[in-house]
Parts: structure tokens; sequence; C-alpha cells
């Protein structure tokens, strides 16, 4: 990772290597921070820290103490921060032909992007890389079980189809589901005209999905309207899935509910109302996939400039357990926004069952996947 200025903000960018391939991801100081404490304490063991002044060496044992080693600084003298004007990297290029962008009219045959497409272009590999960063998170072999909740016109269920079969050379089980019969049929005719191994779309309620006995290993959602994203994440969580990533669209349940109380100077104003609410319930949907066993992430999915509705709910399933002291401070958490902002009902709350609701209300030690 290295420190870099982006439109005239200090952020740092990580930069992962997948096999041959280098991806990169830039987040802003307090991101950083939090994504470097997940790296170091549920993937490396070892790390280097090089400064203008010294190198430093960090090393875990299994016990899980941490030595230091500091020595003579070894990196040349640079600018400390850099720019970032260089020409985008794409994990879909742009100018190289791309079947299934030509299908769904964001590209021409030549590889071009539409000039009234090139949003979308930017939105579906912002995603990608997303996803690309949790592919250590899933199953490292085999056949991954994905499936695109409210996919409408299908663009990242094509470009995730893409991502895996043509970069990763992984095998999938794709399903694209939505309550259009009309936009599952047209997607299902691009996937058999383009030959899409493994990718199938269906018409069906988010609410009333079910997954069998097969195991998600991932799920994706952007723009599900309202509640229909607490409902891709409640379907996801019961599907066991190993990672849940969702872009929210407009989120009215909580809007009427919320009470002004302390609140007030700002809950008088409309437009601050909603935006409050929005907030709030991204905040509780977090907490919910925390208390459940999930590290999550609320992240920019992209540039505000470019679409309002840019903040990505990322969860990744927890490999340790979580201490129950921490699971009980999330559940503290959970309730305190709730009364905060006088909230009765939240859907995914309700969605969870009565199961989810008990555990809310009891010790930690009934929670599946809590230690203690």
């Amino acid at each position: 990772m290295r420190p870099l200025i982006i439109k005239g903000q200090p952020h740092f960018q990580f930069a992962f290597l997948r096999g041959r391939q280098e991806v990169h991801e830039n987040l802003l100081q307090a991101e950083s921070f939090q994504r470097l404490r997940e790296l170091w304490s549920e993937y490396f063991q070892e790390g280097y820290l090089f400064t203008q002044h010294a190198d430093y060496h960090f090393r875990k044992s299994k016990q899980g103490t941490v030595s230091l080693k500091k020595h003579a600084p070894t990196k040349a003298r640079q600018q400390e921060s850099e720019t970032h004007n260089r020409t985008k990297r794409y994990l879909i290029p742009e100018g190289v032909p791309c079947a299934f962008l030509e299908a769904i009219g964001v590209m021409t045959d030549t590889g071009k992007v539409k000039s009234a497409q090139y949003r979308k272009f930017r939105q579906i590999n912002r995603y990608l890389e997303f996803i690309n960063d949790i592919v250590p998170s899933l199953s490292g072999s085999g056949e991954l079980n994905i499936v695109d909740f409210g996919c409408g016109k299908s663009y990242l269920t094509f470009a995730t189809h893409y991502l895996f079969t043509e970069v990763l050379k992984r095998r999938v089980n794709i399903t694209g589901l939505d309550l259009k019969q009309s936009v599952v049929s047209h997607c299902q005719q691009i996937s058999e005209d383009l030959q899409c191994a493994g990718l199938t779309f269906n018409t069906g309620d988010i609410s009333r999905f079910q997954s069998g006995s097969k195991k998600c290993d991932l799920s994706i959602s952007l723009h599900a309207c309202d509640t229909a994203t607490d409902a891709a994440i409640a379907a996801a969580m019961s599907a066991n899935t190993d990672v849940i990533m969702a872009v929210p669209c407009c989120q009215h349940e909580l809007f009427q509910q919320i009470s002004d109380g302390p609140q007030a100077g700002l809950l008088k104003y409309g437009i601050l109302k909603e935006r409050t609410a929005s907030l709030v319930t991204d905040a509780l949907r977090a907490l919910v996939l925390e208390i459940s066993g999930y590290r999550t992430q609320v992240i920019e999915f992209i540039e505000t400039e470019h679409t309002p509705k840019n903040l990505l709910i990322r969860a990744v399933k927890r490999q340790s357990r979580l201490p129950v002291r921490e699971w009980r401070e999330l559940v503290k958490q959970f309730r305190s926004l709730k009364e905060q902002y006088g909230i009765n009902t939240f859907y995914l709350e309700q969605a969870l069952g009565e199961q989810f609701q008990k555990q809310c209300q009891t010790s930690g030690h009934i929670m599946t996947g809590i230690d203690g």
C-alpha cells in the first residue's frame, strides 16, 4: 500500500496480486486503517513498513504476539504522496471489444464505449473491482454459486459472469432473479446467444427465494428498491452466503417512523430527514450483518458526481468467532440506534425471523459462531 492524492484528498492505494493480475483498491485514511486491521488480523502474519527514516519488520506468532525489528531505510526518498492522474486500468478494458457489453448496448463492436453509457461502463468496472477484492474469501476450487437479486437489465450479472469465467477462469452457476418476465426473457436470450455457460435468469420474488440444498458463495444486488435490498440480504443470509454485496436504492421504510426527539433541528427539513433515514437504514443493515457473523464495510461505490446512490454494503463471513463482548456491543449499538430514532419495526430484522430477534434480547452464548 502507498499514499496518494485523489481529487485533492489523501488516500492509500492497496495493491493485491491475483495470479498475474494486479488489482488496486483506493481508500480514504479511516477506511484504510480499518482495511489494514482486517488484513492483518485475518490474512497476514508478516508485514513491512518503509518510511523515510527507517524500515520496520512486523511478525505475528501463532500465539498472537507481535515482534518488531527496525532497520536502516532502504527506499529512496520520494514524494510522500503521488497524484492519481494516470489512465485508469479497468478489468474490462476500454477499446477492446466485449461481447456482452455490445449486446446490452454499452459498447460498440469496435470496443468503443458509447458516450451515453460511459457512466454505466465505469459503474460496472467499479463493482467488478469490489468483487475481485473478495475473491480470496470464496472457495478456491470447484463451481461457484452466485445469485444476483433484482438483476433488472443484468449489467452486473453478465459482468460478474465475465469476471469469473474469462478473467479468473472459474466455473460458475449464476442466477439472475427478477420480478419482470419480459426482462428475464430478454436477458436469458442474450445469455443463450452469447453461450454464457452457467448463467441463467429466473422470474421470482426475492422474499420467496429458496436456495435449496446449494450453498451460495456470493450474492449481489444493485439498486434493489427500498426493502427489496433487505429482502436480498435476508435471502443471502438464509442461503449461508459467504460474501454479500448490496448497493441500496431508495429507502423509504424508516422515513415515516423516525421521530424528532433530540434531532428535531435536523429532521425538520424534509431532504435532510430523507438522507438521515437512508443513513440510519444502511447503518442498521450493517449492524445486523455484523451481529450475524459477517465482517462488514459500508464504502463508497462510485463518486457522487455519477450517482447519488453511491454506498456499497460489503459483508464477508468471518472465519473466526466473534468474542462475546464485541458481539454484545454490536447488539447494544443496534438497539440503541433504533431507540434513538424511535424505530419500532425494521424489515430486515423481521425478515430474519424470531431467531435473530431472540438473539438480540438474550446473552451471546446462543449465537451461532460466537465464542463463549
